[in-house]
């Protein structure tokens, strides 16, 4: 499926960017070089900063750098730069914001090394530090870093990588049925043999952008994400002559922009505050139409392949990010040919998300509402001879700390919004029902909304099958999903309704 770290070098292991370059892009004032905004802030010693023993900060920070691969593991870097010589497997190699993580990998490659690293906690890293945002950090300015052509969005990556154990496809709905709220499938993960002669080579991490990004593909959809300043989403499209799907969904927000407090002494978390600030609503749409019906079904998990990120700066020489990732699943449960569903929706919120850590004891920042402002099961739309639903669920995640690709560590806070709708057959307006039978026109929509939050780390299950799948190829141990405190990261429930039309069809 991929290539080792050894091919990937020579293949993104480029002279990269002149060193000094300015990039046009500023934090706190001062223009980032191009080197910078490619690949993160150096860290700098501090004095009330204490790194863990097998942290090796590497000399020249991006400067230091020659690629990264869209995937974020494998990161080739200059031979001659300072602590370049100490990394080996083990090491915790810190060369820039994006580039952290346990050493998996280092093969010199001429006058470079390539270093594959895994996932780690923000513990791993810092012994002894305090850590504050004063001032809100504002999500309006953020770099579109894009994982476009990493092996978890290829089709067929991902299903070499899943696991033995994946769920099967979604059933079809019965007469009157809706389709549930779901949580995202998690599953023990996947052991595969390594790579072989007909695998895929690793690609470099395209230049990353202001503004709105250009439309991607993962897992078999086109994506097109939207930030920042109205808030954070996609719209998804899929498309095989079959079945088509559209969905789009948004956590709108009035300037987006997060508060934070993190202090670690003797390598333990004693204090963790987030405030993510400007939450103002939801907006959801969804359409799905089958020519095939119960022949096939889709059921695809996915990342939105960019992730949005504002450098904070250096905190006493740390280099803090603010990064939002997002993670989605589409399912569909057409039971007819011809079958199909659309319906669209709008809800607010108010207040902050986040969570705070002290002495052992957690407290939670909850949003309130939602408030319907346009209602699922009004809009829902689709005549077809059979039963027909769709599910839709997305989370949105806020991260204040350092690290890449869907793995930052540091401050973590997510929305989980699922929802489903679900038509019955229209041949009920020509056919009623016999009295004492269920009708079998009814409606259905279902709303969830979920909160988790940690200190650590969290790995959506897709990519962390993916990266599992290819650390093996350097006989290392699988990474877990997720680290840090608490472990598996706390879930809150803010909000679950199901309504039906006819109120009769509950029964």
């Amino acid at each position: 499926m991929l290539a080792g770290s050894g091919c990937s070098a020579g293949r993104t292991g480029g002279s990269g960017p002149a060193p000094g370059r300015t990039s046009g892009y500023a934090v706190a004032g001062t223009e980032l070089t191009e080197n910078e905004f490619r690949y993160g802030l150096a860290p700098r010693p501090h004095r009330d900063v204490t790194y863990q023993p097998d942290v090796v900060l590497i000399g020249g920070g991006a400067d230091a750098v020659r690629s990264v691969t869209a995937d974020g593991l494998t990161w080739t870097i200059d031979a001659k730069a300072t602590g370049a010589s100490k990394l080996s497997p083990g090491k915790v190699m810190f060369v820039t914001s994006r580039g952290v993580g346990r050493v998996v990998d280092a093969q010199r490659a001429g006058d470079a090394i390539a270093v594959t690293i895994a996932p780690v906690e923000f513990t791993e890293v810092i012994r002894d530090g305090t850590f504050v945002g004063e001032q809100p950090v504002e999500l309006d300015n953020a770099i579109s870093y894009s994982s476009e052509g990493a092996p978890w969005t290829d089709e067929a990556a991902v299903a070499a990588a899943a696991p033995a154990t994946a769920a099967p496809a979604a059933a079809p709905v019965s007469a009157g049925a809706v389709v549930r709220p779901a949580a995202f499938t998690e599953g023990a993960l996947g052991e595969a043999p390594a790579p072989g002669p007909g695998d895929k080579e690793r690609v470099e991490m395209p230049r990353p952008a202001t503004g709105a990004p250009k439309n991607t593909r993962s897992n078999g959809f086109t994506v097109v994400p939207k930030c920042c300043r109205g808030g954070v989403g996609a719209d998804l499209t899929y498309d095989d002559s079959e079945i088509r799907i559209f969905g789009s969904f948004m956590v709108l927000m009035d300037k987006p922009r997060a508060r934070f407090h993190l202090a670690v002494s003797d390598g333990r978390v004693t204090v963790a505050e987030l405030q993510v600030l400007g939450g103002s609503g939801l907006r959801i749409d969804l359409e799905g139409a089958s020519k095939v019906g119960t022949a096939r079904q889709i059921d695809r998990q996915f990342t939105v392949p960019v992730d949005f990120s504002v450098p904070v700066g250096l905190v006493l020489g740390v280099p803090f990010s603010f990064t939002v990732t997002q993670t989605v699943l589409v399912k569909t449960a057409f039971s007819a040919k011809d079958g199909n569903v659309k319906a669209a929706g709008e809800y607010a919120i108010n207040g902050a998300v986040g969570f705070g850590y002290r002495n052992g004891s957690w407290g939670l920042h909850k949003v309130q509402g939602p408030f319907i402002r346009s209602s699922l099961i009004d809009s829902i739309r689709g005549p077809s001879v059979g039963a027909n639903g769709m599910l839709l669920a997305f989370k949105t995640q806020f991260s204040i700390g350092f690290g890449a690709a869907g793995f930052s560590a540091g401050l973590n806070v997510a929305l989980t919004v699922s929802t489903g709708v679900a038509r019955g057959s229209a041949l009920d307006q020509f056919f009623p029902a016999a009295p004492g039978t269920r009708d079998i026109g009814c409606r259905g929509a279902s709303l969830t909304i979920d909160m988790s939050y940690n200190v650590g780390y969290t790995i959506p299950a897709i990519i962390a099958n993916v990266i599992n799948f290819f650390l093996r190829v350097f006989g290392a141990e699988p990474i877990p999903r997720t680290g840090g405190i608490p472990n598996p990261p706390e879930t809150e429930k803010l909000f679950e309704a199901t309504q039906y039309d006819p109120p009769s069809c509950t029964s």
